[in-house]
């Protein structure tokens, strides 16, 4: 699996970049939504930590708040996955290597759900089951309409969520992760499993039962370009 710190300290050493500045704070995103009213982010349930680096930016979720301003050689000392990925999401985007790396803003999660839905519509037809990891209401949302409320499951970890009826289904507990992925056809899954350390089990389950894995957002930008992951970030910038 991904050691953040060692790939960090490679591509900054590389690129000679050890020495160049990078703030990393927790950003406020502007999500707008006439319908859908519980967002984490928007709970103060999940925090988005921003790095800027030489224009260019990364987020990483996380659910400590950090501030940081200095050298990127102090962000890889300090030992902080979620400040690795937030630094290596903006490093890379500086250099190219991957792309939708800050999160989209007001309703535009909801169209992004909306795109999501029409590709697996293409790509399987109505009949299919879908398991989405993390709580995502705009996501979870879209897929009930489309595909039924019978056909989707989820799961999360927020112990406010788990056992609610949330968006038309009821939310497993995410100890039931391998529970989903063995029972559904494709599986979406928040990049924030990159940051909170559950994105190696849930990889070994989707080998496991041999199923496709979709992953969604900008933290784990960095993570899909290193493990040759699929990602869905349809309005990231």
């Amino acid at each position: 699996m991904i050691d953040f710190k060692s790939e960090l300290e490679k591509i900054a050493t590389e690129n000679n970049l050890l020495d160049e500045t990078i703030e990393i704070k927790p950003v406020n995103v502007n999500l707008e939504s006439k319908t859908i009213d519980d967002y984490p982010l928007m709970q103060g349930k999940e925090f988005l930590l921003r790095a800027f680096f030489k224009g260019d930016v990364g987020d990483a979720f996380t659910n400590n708040l950090v501030e940081f301003n200095g050298k990127l050689s102090e962000v890889i000392a300090s030992g902080s996955n979620q400040m690795m990925i937030a630094a290596l999401n903006s490093v890379m985007k500086h250099l190219k290597m991957v792309e939708k790396s800050e999160h989209c803003i007001k309703g535009e999660p909801e169209v992004c759900a909306k795109e999501l839905s029409e590709f697996l519509m293409e790509e399987y037809g109505k009949e299919i089951k879908i398991g989405v990891i993390g709580y995502h209401p705009a996501i979870i949302r879209q897929m009930v309409t489309t595909f039924g409320k019978d056909n989707v499951i989820a799961t999360d970890m927020d112990l406010d969520t788990i056992g609610r009826l949330r968006q038309g289904i009821v939310i497993m507990h995410g100890s039931m992760n391998e529970h989903l992925i063995e029972n559904s056809d494709i599986v979406l899954s928040t990049g924030s499993t990159a940051a909170n350390g559950s994105l190696e089990e849930i990889l070994s389950y989707t080998k496991k039962y041999d199923k496709r894995i979709i992953f969604y957002g900008t933290t784990v930008a960095c993570a899909a370009k290193m493990l040759n992951l699929e990602r869905f970030c349809a309005l990231g910038k």
